[in-house]
């Protein structure tokens, strides 16, 4: 297999790749690929929140790997609940399979980890799939550096997600990450520049973008005083860095190409949870299914049961005094602080209040308004109102029931739904909060779910069959009822 040095331009995609890809891309997915065609092979993809960054990538490795340039592809996750979302969307879009380094799946879908030394060992082993996932908290380790230094495989192509996340040098996975060397690189984000230059600079070092050392590129983008003169003050240059960042990156933003996206696009994004999250988790399922052999499974009952389960993927602290984190907020949070930042409105919907209180909680410095059953309807209508003309009220987290019908929040162009309502038609009215007629963007929802727990499954009930029963929006008995009554029974019975 030939060498393909780094600096040399390779020539656009052509038709026949575009043909074979497993998903066909949007025109500037189409345009992404090529600027990294035609870029020194080491470059920064800053797309805003819902371009499609991680189709963006899987294409430009295929058409990296249909040259004969690459043998695989590793893709490095900076926030590590993502592995099975970047799993899941390889499957989406791509014709290559993947392997999550070092999972371990159980027969009931639960997802655990061999230890660090071990993947080490599997790392350095032939591996046989194309995309190779791994998270950060894994480079932090040593052992794992080593093993891709020594490794059988060539990555020819790292991409790293969420590469802000990689913060300075001076942190572990930071250090770690400037190590890794390829012949081809992608640093991925929609806020390159989060608390201060000093983000950038990983970036800008691993890509080969930057070869200044962290003290002189401190000394060139930051202003020093305060005791002994060693404490940041202020920044300068920022021209130079503009300048700097400009030649390496591309980057669009909702605006820019809203013309290619669907008027309602949804991205469905699976979150690993945390080991605390999952045993808790596990614990919840485990007292489900004690208590299903117990009572005569009646609707009631079934969709009392179920809820439990949700409620354990959505915010644990509705069902425990103990300090549970749940990994969906914390996503949740992230998403919604990336989009504020960019100066983007965005609503936050939540089948449970519990959610929308401890988010609002996560989200203070943004000022939230709400929109819950505990509000009256003059003051949820009057925030709606807010949220709607007021530039300076940006983000707004509600309810499903409670908002999820006959209001009008367009001002956003992106809703994050925490989980869904049981119903398509339900999920539909929801959604469509955000998507009227006038609309002049798209609307971009992002679904997240828990991977291997009930939420998959509501997913797929949602989205496969979608004729469950009004019973679960309000009551009404009906001849569906027993469609509902059966598909709760399939999920116990699935636990």
């Amino acid at each position: 297999m030939p060498d393909a040095p780094a600096q040399a331009k390779l020539a656009p995609l052509t038709q026949a790749e575009i043909d074979s890809f497993k998903v066909k891309p949007f025109p500037h997915q189409i345009e992404a690929v090529n600027y990294g065609l035609a870029s020194s092979g080491k470059w920064l993809l800053l797309d805003s929140m819902g371009l499609g960054k991680t189709a963006e990538i899987i294409y430009y490795a295929e058409t990296l790997k249909s040259r004969g340039l690459i043998d695989h592809c590793m893709i490095i996750c900076g926030v590590d609940s993502l592995r099975q979302n970047w799993k899941n969307e390889i499957r989406k879009f791509s014709n290559y399979d993947c392997l999550v380094l070092g999972e371990k799946i159980s027969k009931k879908g639960r997802i655990s980890y061999i230890t660090i030394p071990e993947r080490a060992k599997l790392l350095k082993d032939s591996i046989q799939e194309f995309f190779v996932i791994i998270n950060a908290a894994t480079i932090r380790s040593d052992k794992i550096i080593e093993a891709y230094a020594k490794s059988n495989n060539r990555f020819g192509l790292i991409a790293v997600d969420e590469c802000h996340k990689f913060a300075t040098k001076t942190s572990q996975q930071g250090s770690n990450l400037l190590k890794m060397k390829s012949d081809f690189k992608i640093a991925a984000t929609g806020t390159l520049i989060t608390n201060s230059p000093l983000s950038a600079y990983v970036p800008l070092a691993w890509t080969e973008n930057d070869a200044a050392t962290l003290t002189t590129y401190k000394s060139q983008y930051c202003v020093f005083g305060g005791f002994g003169g060693h404490e940041i003050v202020g920044y300068k240059n920022l021209e130079s860095l503009k300048d700097e960042i400009n030649n390496c990156m591309i980057r669009r933003i909702l605006d820019d190409v809203r013309g290619d996206m669907p008027e309602k696009n949804i991205n469905y994004e699976l979150v690993e949870m945390s080991d605390e999250h999952r045993k808790f988790y596990d614990a919840i399922v485990d007292g489900v299914k004690e208590e299903a052999d117990k009572i005569k499974l009646n609707a009631n009952n079934l969709l009392a049961l179920t809820t439990r389960l949700r409620q354990a993927t959505a915010c644990p602290g509705i069902l425990t005094t103990q300090d549970v984190e749940s990994c969906k907020l914390e996503r949740a949070a992230e998403l919604a602080e990336e989009l504020l930042e960019q100066g983007e409105k965005v609503v936050i919907m939540s089948t449970f209040k519990e959610p929308v209180y401890r988010l609002a909680k996560m989200l203070d410095q943004y000022k939230p308004l709400l929109g819950t059953g505990d509000l009256a309807d003059q003051a949820v209508q009057e925030n709606v109102y807010k949220f709607q003309n007021d530039p300076d009220s940006k983000l707004l987290i509600c309810t499903h029931s409670k908002c999820g019908t006959g209001l009008t929040m367009n001002a956003a162009s992106y809703m994050i739904c925490i989980d869904t309502p049981w119903t398509d038609a339900q999920f539909s009215q929801s959604t469509d909060r955000i998507w009227r007629v006038t609309n002049t963007r798209p609307a971009i929802i992002i679904v997240l779910a828990c991977a291997g727990t009930i939420d998959e499954r509501v997913w797929e009930v949602v989205t496969g069959k979608k004729i469950l029963s009004a019973y679960v929006v309000d009551g009404i008995e009906n001849d569906l009822t027993q469609t509902f009554t059966d598909e709760l029974a399939q999920i116990i019975a699935g636990l």
